[in-house]
């Protein structure tokens, strides 16, 4: 059986041993969903193409006529 308990490691090279209670976060993990501000600009946005699609209609109108 092994000298140590089951929820710590050994590094052998080191002789160091580690505690796996809680797992490691890396600083770099993004947020889980978008912020309610990030849902807000994207509901926005999509309201962005209207203007677009018009600007459009209007340079495809004069290039016709």
């Amino acid at each position: 059986m092994s000298e140590h308990p089951p929820d710590h490691r050994v590094d052998p090279e080191a002789g160091e041993v580690e505690d796996w209670d809680e797992p490691q976060l890396d600083p770099y993990t993004p947020e889980p969903g978008p912020s309610p501000g990030d849902q807000r600009a994207f509901a926005l946005l999509r309201w962005a193409w209207i203007p677009v699609l018009v600007g459009v209609a209007v340079v495809l109108y004069a290039a016709v006529r």
